[in-house]
């Protein structure tokens, strides 16, 4: 008994030893973060078999809420266009064809991990960094085909940032939305012409997009006690 007492007392006391130095690094902190963004998009199907093909334009916007260093939670909206040929008579690319495009727009949330801890101007911990990798997963939803059409989505991606001052920074991120759907294409024969939906995951639609964007840090956090130091 005397043994868990003296353990819980030893946690209790290192908890208090930590508490105060997390805050300390917290204060100071940009809480929020809104992002414009612009670059490329394009799919891989039954149209497009292959990356990096008929790319389009893509554009959107980005709000995150900044836990800490290293996790954020963020929600963004990009629209863009995807690009293909026009099947032949057995549903299947027709390099001679000609190319379609179909509007699509996609709003999906997202975790965001940084490699390294990342800030700018951090005088007490010397491992922050100006500049990280990073990664992110989420959930998402896709709007295409004049908004007739809904698709689910999980979109994961990997992206390097870096903070150009205190409030600003810029980041390039590339993208994939693993969709639950193989009717991205606008012709009918492109969907499930080979009946392989249902039995090969594989054979659903892929939509990629490679962003450059620039974003805005704002809502400082407060002094948490009076003790605490500002850090900038």
């Amino acid at each position: 008994m005397r043994d868990t007492q003296r353990y819980i007392v030893t946690c209790l006391f290192a908890l208090c030893l930590w508490l105060p130095q997390t805050y300390a690094q917290r204060v100071g902190r940009n809480q929020l973060e809104f992002g414009l963004q612009g670059g490329m998009m394009y799919y891989v199907g039954d149209a497009n078999p292959k990356m990096f093909q008929n790319i389009r334009e893509a554009y959107g916007a980005e709000m995150s809420y900044l836990f800490n260093q290293r996790w954020s939670l963020m929600l963004q909206g990009t629209a863009g266009r995807i690009a293909g040929r026009t099947p032949t008579e057995q549903g299947l690319p027709d390099p001679n064809g000609e190319i379609w495009t179909n509007q699509l727009v996609n709003i999906d949330a997202v975790a965001r991990f940084n490699f390294l801890p990342f800030g700018i101007n951090d005088k007490y911990d010397l491992r922050v960094k100006p500049y990280t990798p990073y990664i992110y997963a989420g959930i998402g939803m896709s709007m295409h085909s004049g908004f007739t059409r809904f698709a689910a989505y999980i979109p994961v991606g990997i992206g390097f940032r870096c903070a150009l001052s205190e409030h600003f920074g810029m980041y390039i991120a590339w993208q994939n939305n693993l969709c639950f759907a193989d009717n991205f294409e606008p012709d009918p024969l492109y969907n499930n012409i080979h009946e392989l939906n249902g039995s090969n995951v594989l054979n659903l639609d892929v939509v990629s997009t490679i962003q450059f964007g620039i974003v805005f840090e704002f809502a400082k956090e407060k002094k948490i006690c009076k003790f605490c130091k500002e850090k900038y």
